[in-house]
Formats: C-alpha cells, sequence, structure tokens
C-alpha cells in the first residue's frame, strides 16, 4: 500500500510540474542568478566610472569663503611731520592730522571668492585615462558575457545530470524487476524440486543487491534535481519535468576543427580581456611618460568682500592669468614607474599569448570529445543488444535447468552496465558540446542538437 502512496504522489508531482527545456532553464538562471546579478551590478558601476573619467575635461569650478583675524590693523603714514615742519604757520593746524596713521584693514576680514581652474595640457593624462575608463567598461562587459557562459556550462552540466540520473534509475529498476521476476521463478523451481535452495538464495541475494543499487540511483536523482533546483533559484523540492533521454542523433554534424578553433579565438570572452589587458598598459605607459611633462592650466577668480576697507575697496574684483608647472625632480620614482609599465605590456604580451595556445588546445580537444563521445555512443548500441540477447538465453536456460542463478544475475547485470555506459557515455557528449558552443559563443545551436 505504502508504495502505491509513493507511487501516486510522484506521478502527481510529475503532473504539476510543467515541462522545462534546457533553454528555459537557462533563461530562468540568468535571470536568477546572484553571481550574474554581481556581474551586472560590477557593469553598472563601470558605466558610472566611465561617465565619471568623461568629467576630466570639465573646468573645476569651487566656491571658497575665508574669515581671517590680523594680530593687529593694517595701517600705513603717508606723511612724515618732521618734514613738514618746514612749510609754515598756515599748515601748522593740518601737520597732526596728515602725520596721522591711515587705517587699510582692521584686524577682522571676511571674502569669498569663486574660482576656476582649468587644465590646458596635461602630457595626455586625460585622454589616456579616458581610454583606461572604455577599456575598463569592455572588460566588465565582457566578464559578464564570461558568466553567462559559464553558467550555459553549468545549466547544461545539472540538467542532464538530472537526465541521466533518472535514465540510471529506471535502468536499475527494470534490472530489479528482473531480479525479482528470476527469484519468483527460482522460488517455483525450488518448489518443484527442479533446483536447489542455494540457486534460490543466491537469486534473493541478488535481488536484495539490485534493491540497494536502486536505492542509491534513487538517492542521485534526489541530490542531482537539489543542485539544479538550486541553480534555478527554486525551492529544492520544487517538481521539475525535463527531458526523459539524451537523444543524440546521427546526422547532427560539426564544421571542421578549424572553424570553432578560429571562432574562440575571435569572440571569446576572457581573449578579448587580456587583450584589453595589453591595450590597457600600454595607456598606463602614456601616463607614466605625461609624468616628464609640464602641465599648464587656465585660473581665474571672482572676489566678493564687504568693501568696507581702503584694503578691500583697493583689491580688484577678479584676475585671470595663465600658469604651468614642470617638476624636474620628484620622490615618485617617474623613471621606475615607467620602465615598470613597459615591463607590464610585456607580461600581459606573453600571458595572452601563452592564453591563446592553451585555448586553440582546449578547443580541439573538446571538438575531438565531442567526436569520440558521438562515435562511442552508437558503437555501444551492439553491445546493449548483445548484452540484451545474453539475458534472453541465460534466463531461458535457468528455466531449462541449464544455467545458475549467478549467471542470469550476471548477465541481468551486464545489460544494465551497457545501458548505463550508453548513457554516461550520451551525458559526457552533451557536456562536450555545451562546452565547444560556449567557446565559440554558439548557444542557440546546441539546443538544435536535441530538439
Amino acid at each position: 500500500m505504502k508504495k502505491w502512496l509513493t507511487l501516486i504522489a510522484l506521478l502527481l508531482n510529475v503532473l504539476q510540474a510543467e515541462y522545462l527545456s534546457l533553454e528555459s532553464a537557462y533563461k530562468q538562471v540568468l535571470s536568477q542568478n546572484d553571481g550574474l546579478k554581481s556581474s551586472q551590478s560590477a557593469l553598472q558601476k563601470q558605466e558610472k566610472l566611465r561617465s565619471a573619467t568623461k568629467m576630466l575635461y570639465l573646468p573645476q569650478v569651487s566656491l571658497d569663503a575665508a574669515y581671517i583675524h590680523f594680530q593687529e590693523p593694517i595701517k600705513t603714514q603717508f606723511f612724515d611731520a618732521s618734514g613738514l615742519s618746514a612749510v609754515g604757520p598756515p599748515l601748522d593746524a593740518l601737520l597732526p592730522h596728515l602725520a596721522k596713521p591711515v587705517t587699510l584693514q582692521d584686524q577682522n576680514i571676511i571674502f569669498g571668492a569663486l574660482n576656476i581652474v582649468y587644465p590646458l595640457f596635461t602630457g595626455g593624462k586625460k585622454y589616456f585615462a579616458n581610454k583606461l575608463s572604455q577599456l575598463a567598461l569592455e572588460d566588465a562587459s565582457l566578464a559578464l558575457k564570461l558568466k553567462e557562459l559559464s553558467l550555459f556550462e553549468d545549466c547544461a552540466k545539472l540538467y542532464y545530470g538530472v537526465v541521466l540520473a533518472n535514465q540510471i534509475l529506471e535502468t536499475l529498476e527494470d534490472a530489479n524487476a528482473g531480479h525479482l521476476a528470476h527469484y519468483q521463478n527460482a522460488l517455483k523451481l525450488q518448489e518443484k524440486g527442479q533446483i536447489a535452495r542455494l540457486e534460490t538464495l543466491q537469486a534473493q541475494v541478488n535481488y536484495d543487491k539490485s534493491n540497494i543499487e536502486v536505492q542509491k540511483a534513487r538517492d542521485n536523482l534526489d541530490i542531482a534535481f537539489m543542485a539544479l533546483n538550486a541553480l534555478l533559484g527554486n525551492d529544492s523540492s520544487a517538481p521539475l519535468s525535463l527531458a526523459q533521454m539524451i537523444d543524440i542523433k546521427q546526422e547532427s554534424l560539426l564544421e571542421k576543427v578549424d572553424y570553432f578553433v578560429n571562432k574562440t579565438l575571435e569572440v571569446y570572452p576572457a581573449l578579448q580581456i587580456m587583450d584589453n589587458k595589453i591595450q590597457a598598459t600600454h595607456e598606463l605607459s602614456r601616463i607614466e611618460f605625461a609624468s616628464f611633462l609640464p602641465d599648464v592650466g587656465l585660473f581665474g577668480s571672482y572676489i566678493m568682500n564687504e568693501n568696507k576697507t581702503l584694503f578691500e575697496k583697493a583689491m580688484p574684483n577678479w584676475y585671470v592669468g595663465i600658469g604651468a608647472r614642470w617638476s624636474l625632480l620628484t620622490p615618485n620614482g617617474r623613471i621606475q614607474k615607467y620602465q615598470a609599465s613597459k615591463i607590464a605590456s610585456l607580461e600581459a604580451q606573453f600571458a595572452t599569448s601563452q592564453a591563446r595556445k592553451d585555448l586553440k588546445t582546449l578547443c580541439e580537444k573538446t571538438y575531438n570529445e565531442v567526436l569520440s563521445y558521438k562515435t562511442q555512443y552508437f558503437s555501444l548500441q551492439s553491445s546493449v543488444e548483445l548484452a540484451s540477447e545474453n539475458l534472453k538465453l541465460r534466463q531461458s536456460a535457468f528455466l531449462q535447468g541449464m544455467s545458475t542463478s549467478t549467471e542470469v544475475s550476471d548477465a541481468q547485470n551486464a545489460l544494465s552496465l551497457a545501458i548505463i555506459e550508453r548513457q554516461s557515455v550520451a551525458y559526457q557528449y552533451v557536456i562536450a558540446l555545451s562546452r565547444l558552443f560556449a567557446l565559440s559563443d554558439e548557444l542557440e545551436r546546441f539546443y538544435g542538437f536535441f530538439n
């Protein structure tokens, strides 16, 4: 009764679950994966930084204000009383006033200034900084694309991992049913006295071991479902209806390996990121060289004050000018930094060259794996047919008393192993093919191989 309830529950789950193709699963991953959202946020951040770098071409405008308290008022004496003593009596009354110091500025001064600074020449630092910012933005976009391709491989691996686990479970359940039928036949033959009890016990042992293998396969299927649901962002127990098998078509053909190698070297994001790194080292080298050149800029200011004192009234309201600075000796190690930037360029070039070689090797290896697994898959069909025919003969021979339980069990297990081996090869074919199309950025073609 319990077995029937479990079966009914499983059937209800299947009926409730909508069919989920790999393409739909991948789209769900793209919308739910937090790692991908992190890469998208990194791209948005870099877009803001790119906009910020463009602002380097604008002038710097600031509003400054200050309050200053002097030790004492600023005064000056315009006339020397001793020099005016010979003027005569008519001016004697004015002498004390003429000799009195005049206050130019009292102890407190408050003023504000609107300042503007606009660099005219910086050795190209602004231009090269903008090129670096553009490269960083491209890198963020490429990193996002690389993450999407990586998630496609993960999705294909887990999706078809569930399909494989389900196929293995079905195969072992069929084998289990075969072991049960053999055990029941052995019991009948023992009752008739046609075989010894030892043969029946051997059939029972094989059936019990088969039950254990079925339970292991069921647990593996549950784990595979949990892993896929985790990638999809679903609840771990959410029902899923997936492809029933991995159907490899004999007529599905690929271009020659050179096509995939050239396409991979042209479009694979990781390689483009490394190419950008080479370009970035060139821009950094130019920025380091700019530190040897002078900086030239315009500046100006509009001054606002209380306009009370003679000093404030005498001050101009605005001024403009042009200035230059050429650092002849600095403690920043300009020469060493420039040399290091040149070495960094060589480092990036060597790393990119090696990456191209490794990527070419990976593409060729993956291509050969695809062809090899496809050949193995169709070649193993004969092994399945042989194992199936051998099982029929052993079962028939056992009923006639010409074979043992061990031989029947071995034949049953051999059939299961042959089927599972072929299913596993099909899974390896899928994984290799998904990697090949991810390398060449042709994901849509992958779906056509199994639709």
